[in-house]
């Protein structure tokens, strides 16, 4: 911000622009302005008392003295807003501004602890099984879970899998400034490749961890699970991929899964479907979860909350909310994370407390 010792000062004697206008000025601003409506007004002024017309007159340059004002004020935010352009463009281009911004944010994630934190996986595989419309709608919900995670306070690392530059989601979000590249810088990544590969050293564990359970399988099935480990290994992991922590799991959360998530894990990456489908897409996510081997769960949504009637069918930002305030509530409070999110279905309604059953 600029100093208001860089603006030039009034002469002695002179009033400045920053003061209200003296009543001298608004009474010769009443005089000089708008002689036909004062000589219309005169003419109505003929049944008028003295008192009567006294009043007038001071109503009159209450009137220009409050449009004097509001122009006064509008000058000095037009002036401020002029300072605060140029202060910004000349620390674009020294590079401080960036630098700042980086620095802030840089803080907010060590404060969040925000690296020991779980993540959020957006998997957008469902291209080629959505309308334009759809599409479109998926583009913004991302843009909204963007948004949410850089202006918290406790920001969690969010991956986008399946997203290449061949794909209409893709070509939306590039129209949007910053996307990809500032956005990678605010714990938001996107990768062309898909969850597959992305989180191959994850899945690799999960099915040779499903093997071991099937030593005494018929042949024809071990053909069939060496088939699905071999797809996962013939995709090596990347440097430029996450890093996770030993043993991180991975959990597909959907409402069709049979499994209740009771708590977040800080050590698990929470998969969300990119899928915007008005619920004519059946059990798509749960299908893809159970082909690559990865445990689902849904939201405690029935269990803390009364639909009466009202869809619980979520899009991703709104699933991503509640995963986050749940973690602001301290990992305590899921009835409170679903209302704060969700307030504007007038139907919902809170359910007593009750202890969770499934639990994943």
């Amino acid at each position: 911000m600029g100093n208001d010792s860089d603006l030039p000062l009034p002469k002695t004697g002179e009033p400045s622009t920053g003061n209200l206008a003296s009543k001298n000025e608004v009474h010769e601003g009443v005089k000089g302005a708008q002689p036909s409506k004062l000589s219309a007004s005169s003419t109505s002024d003929q049944g008028l008392s003295k008192n009567q017309l006294k009043k007038r007159k001071r109503w009159q340059k209450q009137l220009e003295l409050k449009r004097r004002r509001k122009e006064q004020e509008r000058e000095v935010k037009r002036q401020k807003a002029k300072r605060e352009r140029a202060e910004q463009a000349e620390r674009e281009r020294d590079g401080t501004g960036k630098r700042k911004r980086d620095e802030k944010w840089q803080q907010r994630m060590l404060k969040a602890d925000s690296g020991n934190s779980f993540r959020v996986c957006f998997d957008c595989s469902f291209e080629d099984k959505m309308t334009s419309k759809e599409i479109n709608s998926l583009s913004l919900q991302l843009r909204y879970v963007y948004a949410a995670n850089k202006r918290s306070d406790w920001p969690v690392y969010v991956d986008v899998c399946g997203m290449n530059r061949q794909t209409q989601g893709f070509e939306i979000l590039n129209k949007v400034e910053g996307f990809p590249e500032q956005w990678s810088n605010r714990a938001f990544r996107c990768f062309e490749s898909g969850l597959e590969e992305v989180y191959s050293r994850q899945l690799q564990s999960s099915v040779d961890t499903e093997q071991s359970k099937k030593i005494s399988a018929t042949d024809q099935n071990d053909d069939k699970s060496s088939q699905v480990c071999c797809d996962v290994r013939a995709k090596p992991e990347s440097g430029l991929y996450p890093s996770m922590k030993p043993g991180h799991r991975l959990i597909y959360l959907t409402g069709d899964s049979p499994n209740l998530l009771s708590t977040l894990d800080n050590n698990t990456t929470y998969i969300v479907g990119g899928i915007v489908d008005r619920n004519r897409l059946k059990r798509l996510a749960i299908s893809r979860a159970e082909t690559l081997h990865i445990t689902t769960a849904r939201l405690p949504l029935d269990e803390h909350v009364n639909f009466k009637g009202v869809t619980r069918i979520l899009t991703c930002n709104h699933v991503f909310d509640i995963l986050q305030k749940y973690r602001e509530n301290g990992y305590t409070d899921w009835k409170k994370a679903i209302m704060t999110v969700l307030p504007d279905r007038k139907e919902l309604e809170e359910k007593p407390c009750s202890k969770d059953d499934g639990k994943m």
